[in-house]
């Protein structure tokens, strides 16, 4: 198949089919900054659990939460895997070292270059 002719599912799109996010969520959504929004859901998370966090080391684990946010948002979001180091500002090489290492897991994507 080519990559020109994939159809790029995005996140957005899954979650409006799961009826998980609509139109007047993301209009606020995109009124928010990214900090706010780590903000809010970590508020939001802690009255859940009265306060306590899950227990994790918030501050050491928050640049690997980040980061796998920006693999959904690639992974998704771009069609080959030039496009995506491209786009979170990473050399090729680098980007595919990452790529094997975090991606993997994830058996839905499927990428052909």
């Amino acid at each position: 198949m080519s990559s020109k002719n994939k159809v790029i599912k995005t996140f957005i799109s899954e979650l409006r089919e799961q009826g998980r996010i609509t139109e007047q969520f993301l209009d606020g959504v995109s009124d928010l900054t990214i900090e706010e929004l780590i903000a809010v859901k970590l508020e939001l998370s802690s009255k859940m659990v009265k306060g306590k966090l899950y227990g994790l080391p918030l501050w050491g684990s928050m640049p690997y939460a980040v980061r796998d946010g920006l693999l959904m948002f690639v992974t998704r979001n771009c069609i080959t895997k030039t496009d995506m180091a491209s786009t979170i500002g990473l050399p090729y090489e680098q980007f595919t070292q990452i790529y094997r290492k975090y991606c993997s897991r994830d058996k839905e994507v499927i990428l052909e270059e």
